[in-house]
């Protein structure tokens, strides 16, 4: 049974982090529990700066300890990868290590944690028995935040082009006190659309949301908070010929949305068609090579897409190069698209990471250049790689809350995995150094 727990503060190299997976509500149930919580400071003391939202002194108020030295804590939480000359021997960490893909840039901290013996718990992979994630509260935010960041750039970009619109009040989520306040500015932004309506020289406004999980639901609580009309999207045609400019528009695409078979899967087309929405999303993540995007008969409509899928290589681009060269511009209205999920090089193939500093670019379809900012010919993007982190407090304390009901379980275990629940075990990457059963295929990513 661990008797003193921390909580680690985010190292330099994660730049704009400054989320936090514990809140000092947690805290002080951990110490009225009867374990010790050291706590490090949120400004980190060579640079000053600040890498924690939430001040210490309402840890300190909640009863932790505030120091630098956490050495003595036997669970420590943080929350993204670890430098690797921070990792102690022995330890149990709990962060989000983006190691289990084989992801090229942490091996070498997998590797640390195996050498120092370390037990490693991921919080993505806490999973039940559906394996279906157990905390996800930055998912939301991250949907929020991208929302925002939407409007956002969408409103520069119009005033760029010469177009005075009700968008160019909203600003960046980071510029926002809290979630209140974004919230605030949206409804004013709405009341904006309802009394004076999108611009008078631009078609109806419709905005395309790229899939239905929590990212797309957090982007959407956002987007609803202005007038607004949900359509299917066969009917976008229509809308973009006779729509109302007092409200926006919103289509929501799943996968049998997104994607069609092939033409060459012909002969397959009339069983596939039959088949409930359910089997046919299966069918799709089960052999993607049978379909193509379906994107084209959204492109000439869109004004603003939401791209809110997670992506990997073996499935099918929802936009390739090729395919924005054919509709930019004479044949696609698209100003932007709000990249929540950020896979470079991915769904949006000519998508890249960015950053909450710098977190627009403008995309040039002919020649696929790139240049930082809303000025130039092109496509605008904003893809935010650390989204949830301009609302950190807000999102912090939701986070807290999803990992809550399993604190108790972890900080009562004898860490030697004797009572250890089940969601905690399947997040369990390392065990004392070694890799459990259910990562066991991660060895190869231990080689040089």
């Amino acid at each position: 049974m661990a008797k003193i727990i921390g909580l680690r503060r985010e190292d330099l190299s994660k730049v704009g982090e400054k989320r936090s997976p514990v809140s000092p509500s947690v805290v002080k149930a951990i110490v009225d529990s009867g374990k010790q919580f050291l706590v490090q400071p949120r400004k980190n003391p060579e640079s000053g700066e600040v890498k924690r939202a939430i001040y210490n002194k309402k840890y300190e108020t909640a009863g932790a300890v505030i120091t630098e030295d956490i050495s003595a804590a036997e669970i420590i939480f943080g929350l993204k990868e670890i430098d690797i000359e921070k990792i102690e021997e022995g330890k149990t960490y709990l962060i989000f290590s983006h190691t289990h893909k084989g992801q090229m840039k942490n091996r070498k901290m997998l590797r640390t944690l195996v050498e120092k013996k370390c037990t490693l718990i991921d919080y993505e992979l806490i999973v039940n028995e559906q394996n279906i994630r157990k905390v996800t509260a930055f998912t939301y935010f991250a949907g929020y935040a991208g929302m925002i960041d939407s409007f956002w750039m969408l409103g520069k970009r119009l005033a760029i082009l010469g177009h005075k619109n009700p968008f160019e009040s909203i600003k960046q989520s980071k510029d926002f006190h809290d979630m209140h306040e974004a919230k605030e500015a949206l409804l004013a932004t709405g009341a904006e659309i309802a009394k004076y309506g999108t611009p008078k020289d631009l078609p109806p406004f419709i905005i395309t949301f790229l899939g239905d999980g929590k990212t797309s639901i957090g982007a959407q609580k956002k987007f609803d908070l202005l007038p607004h009309e949900l359509i299917h999207w066969k009917d976008c045609g229509k809308i973009f010929k006779t729509g109302s400019r007092n409200k926006i528009y919103k289509a929501v695409l799943e996968i049998p949305d997104m994607y069609r078979l092939r033409a060459d899967e012909g002969t397959f087309r009339l069983e596939f068609e039959g088949r409930s929405r359910a089997d046919q999303r299966a069918l799709y993540l089960k052999e993607p090579h049978r379909f193509e995007s379906n994107l084209d008969q959204l492109l000439p409509y869109t004004i603003l897409l939401m791209n809110c899928i997670l992506w990997a290589p073996k499935f099918q681009r929802t936009i390739s190069n090729e395919l924005m060269k054919h509709f930019w511009p004479a044949k696609s209205p698209l100003i932007g698209i709000g990249d929540i999920t950020c896979d470079p090089n991915g769904s949006i193939e000519f998508s890249k990471e960015t950053w909450i500093n710098d977190p627009v670019f403008v995309y040039q379809p002919h020649t696929h250049e790139t240049q930082m900012g809303f000025e130039g010919a092109g496509i605008t993007v904003m893809a935010v790689a650390n989204l949830p982190c301009e609302f950190s407090s807000d999102a912090s304390h939701a986070f807290s809350e999803d990992l809550a009901p399993f604190i108790d379980n972890l900080i009562s275990a004898d860490l030697k995995g004797t009572g250890l629940c089940d969601e905690l075990k399947r997040g369990t990457i390392l065990w004392k150094g070694e890799l459990t059963n259910r990562y066991a295929y991660m060895q190869d990513f231990l080689r040089d």
